[in-house]
C-alpha cells in the first residue's frame, strides 16, 4: 500500500498521499488507484493514466464530486433543485381559490416566480460507501411585484424541507444505467391557514438514469403519508387536500439534454394514471448569457404548478435568469 501510494503521489503530481487522504480522491484518482494495483509488469504509468481518462464520468457524475468537494467546506450549503428569478412571468391569474380573501379580483396575470433550493450533506457514506444523508429545503413563491394597488404581496409561496438518503453508484436495472438511487422524507406546504391552506407528507423513491454523457433521465414515484379527515372545512387540523393524489397523481418523469455547458432543455411529466387525464408537463430552456447566469424560459400546463392551484387548471410563460442549474 505503500510503494502504490508513492507511485500515485508521484503521477498525480501531489506532495504526499497517505491511506487517510486516498479515501477522499476523485473517481479519476480512484482509478488510477485501483489500475496501479492491478497492473502487470510490462505495464506503464502513462498507459494506466490513458486507460483512466478514457473511461470519463458523466455529467450527474461530476456534480456528485463537485458536491462532495464543496462539502468540504463546513460553511458550505451547495444548490439542490435549481435557483432562478423569473421577473416576466404570464398566466390567467385563477381567482377561485381566493373568492373568500378581499384582494381576489385584484390580482394581476403577470407576476414574478422565483425558487431557492438548498441542501447540506449531512453524512457521507452513511452505513456503507456512496449513501449520502442529506438535508434540504426548497422554497418557490408567486410574488405580485407589479401589483401596488394591493401592496405587491406574495400570492402564493410553497415550502418543501427534505430528509434524503442518497445512493449514487451506479447500477443496472434492466440494463438501464442508474447513476443515483434516493429515498426522501418529503414535506410540502403553503403556509397558509383556513381556505387557502395547502400541505402533504411523501415518501418518495427517485431514480436517476444517464442512456449517454449529455443525456439525464429522472423518475419519482411517491407515497402520500395519510392524514385524519377535517372535521369541518375550518379545522385547522385534519387534511386540507384529500384529493390531491386524483390531480398530482403518484409519480412524475422528468429528462435533461445538456445540449453544451450552459444550454440545456428540460421536461417534467406529470399524469394521475386515471381516464380524466388530468396531471401537468412543464418545459424549460436554459441558456448562456455569462459566465455565471443562464437565461431561462419556462413553460407550464396543467395541475399542481403551486399547491393552491393542485385542483385547478393554469397555464404559464416565464422568462427570467438561472443562477443554478440540474448539472
Amino acid at each position: 500500500m505503500k510503494v502504490t501510494a508513492v507511485l500515485l503521489s508521484t503521477v498525480l503530481g501531489a506532495s504526499h498521499v497517505n491511506s487517510a487522504e486516498s479515501d477522499t480522491l476523485s473517481s479519476a484518482d480512484e482509478c488510477l488507484l485501483t489500475a496501479l494495483k492491478q497492473a502487470t509488469p510490462e505495464q506503464t504509468v502513462a498507459e494506466l493514466r490513458e486507460s483512466c481518462l478514457d473511461t470519463a464520468p458523466t455529467l450527474f457524475k461530476q456534480r456528485v464530486e463537485l458536491e462532495k468537494q464543496a462539502s468540504k467546506n463546513r460553511f458550505a450549503i451547495i444548490p439542490h433543485k435549481p435557483n432562478y428569478v423569473l421577473p416576466a412571468s404570464i398566466t390567467q391569474i385563477n381567482q377561485e381559490p381566493y373568492t373568500d380573501v378581499p384582494i381576489d379580483s385584484e390580482l394581476e396575470d403577470v407576476e414574478v416566480k422565483f425558487q431557492i433550493s438548498l441542501k447540506y450533506l449531512g453524512v457521507q457514506d452513511l452505513i456503507f460507501k456512496d449513501l449520502d444523508l442529506q438535508y434540504a429545503f426548497t422554497v418557490t413563491s408567486w410574488w405580485q411585484a407589479y401589483n401596488s394597488a394591493i401592496s405587491a404581496p406574495f400570492r402564493e409561496t410553497n415550502y418543501e424541507p427534505e430528509l434524503i438518503f442518497n445512493y449514487h453508484h451506479s447500477w443496472s436495472f434492466f440494463g438501464l444505467p442508474v447513476e443515483q438511487t434516493s429515498l426522501s422524507f418529503n414535506h410540502q406546504s403553503n403556509g397558509q391557514t383556513g381556505s387557502l391552506s395547502r400541505s402533504w407528507n411523501r415518501i418518495i423513491l427517485g431514480f436517476a438514469f444517464a442512456p449517454a454523457d449529455n443525456v439525464l433521465w429522472g423518475f419519482r414515484t411517491w407515497y402520500r403519508i395519510p392524514e385524519d379527515e377535517k372535521v369541518t372545512s375550518l379545522d385547522p387540523g385534519g387534511d386540507d387536500n384529500p384529493d390531491i393524489e386524483k390531480y398530482m397523481g403518484y409519480g412524475e418523469l422528468g429528462g435533461l439534454w445538456s445540449i453544451s455547458e450552459k444550454n440545456s432543455l428540460e421536461f417534467l411529466l406529470r399524469s394521475n394514471l386515471r381516464s380524466d387525464h388530468k396531471g401537468a408537463i412543464q418545459l424549460g430552456w436554459s441558456f448562456p448569457i455569462n459566465d455565471r447566469i443562464q437565461g431561462y424560459i419556462e413553460y407550464f400546463n396543467g395541475y399542481g404548478e403551486s399547491l393552491i392551484y393542485y385542483n385547478q387548471h393554469t397555464q404559464r410563460l416565464g422568462i427570467g435568469f438561472k443562477l443554478t442549474n440540474w448539472l
